[in-house]
């Protein structure tokens, strides 16, 4: 037995039940049929006999049974939730692959994050997914339907947020639990929770966030003013967050260059740019030397292609027939 569980034949959680395993492993050696028991004690086992024999069991276990027809079997919800999943994850892996990345955007103009943030949006919503504030307030929802503290709800959608952001929430409620020496609830009308409310809305805005409007916004969704506004402020939202993501990703290739090259990108791109005006200054002495006629002619060129990429990465430049 010390060898098999050794070797990982038997599962971890089946060792306080040595003879009823050896048992159920004689039964597979044997070809006998798993019984209930043997299947219980190797649903974890790894061992490929023992998963062979766990789904024959519930094979023939469903087999043939005539199930009472209801909605969740006719329409298989979380069979098809999973489907959708992954179906979803292939087209954003794909479409990731034909979305440019500006990284070399200039903060005086930021036409090129701005359409890169309208290709994430567009791609989500190929892949199924509603707006970001929409989808944000269905999970929060279905968190909220079986948390059952707002320390809970905040750690279930920790992904959501800064980190920044999560800890003042976190901070907050602690901060009202001590007060109410109780745990807060998802009880608006408590008179905890209203504290803890006072505390997110100056957390709020401390961090930029327009509480009012997406309140409004969530109450009076006919109201055009309002809604445009929000849309306004959802756009800016998206810049900021594809301006924190592109520098992310700045920062880790600059410093996967610093690893492999033994300089800094900054560097690199410095003395390329002075060995470059060199070369054009030797150019430009020659006074009309063929050679350097033709090389400022390929500089031209580069520069003119440089530019059509800057102005827009996603075409790139557009060459008249």
């Amino acid at each position: 037995m010390n060898v098999l569980r050794s070797l990982g034949v038997l599962s971890r959680s089946t060792a306080g039940s040595a003879l009823a395993v050896e048992g159920a492993v004689r039964a597979f050696a044997a070809g006998a049929a798993p019984s209930k028991k043997d299947v219980l004690y190797n649903l974890t086992n790894p061992d490929p006999d023992a998963e062979a024999s766990v789904k024959s069991y519930l094979t023939s276990l469903y087999k043939g049974a005539k199930l009472e027809p209801s909605s969740a079997d006719d329409s298989l919800e979380f069979t098809s939730k999973i489907e959708k999943k992954y179906k979803a994850a292939q087209i954003v892996e794909y479409g990731l692959q034909n979305i440019s990345v500006p990284l070399g955007y200039s903060k005086s103009d930021l036409a090129p994050v701005k359409r890169y943030a309208a290709e994430l949006r567009a791609l989500g919503k190929q892949a199924g997914f509603e707006e970001p504030g929409v989808e944000v307030s269905k999970r929060l929802a279905d968190a909220a339907a079986t948390a059952d503290s707002v320390k809970e709800l905040l750690t279930k959608n920790q992904s959501l947020m800064s980190s920044e952001l999560y800890g003042a929430l976190l901070e907050a409620v602690g901060q009202v639990e001590a007060s109410t020496n109780g745990t807060l609830t998802l009880d608006g009308s408590s008179p905890a929770y209203k504290e803890f409310a006072k505390k997110v809305e100056a957390i709020a805005k401390a961090h930029g966030i327009p509480a009012a409007l997406l309140v409004a916004a969530k109450k009076t969704p006919g109201d055009e003013a309002v809604a445009k506004e929000y849309a306004r402020w959802q756009q800016a939202a998206a810049v900021k967050d594809a301006i924190s993501e592109l520098e992310s990703l700045k920062s880790d290739a600059t410093a996967l260059l610093d690893k492999h090259l033994g300089k800094t990108a900054e560097q690199v791109r410095k003395e390329q740019a002075a060995a470059l005006a060199v070369a054009i200054k030797k150019a430009e002495a020659a006074k009309g030397a063929p050679w350097a006629a033709k090389f400022l002619e390929d500089v031209k060129r580069v520069e003119w292609f440089d530019a059509c990429v800057a102005e827009n990465p996603a075409v790139g430049p557009k060459v008249a027939a």
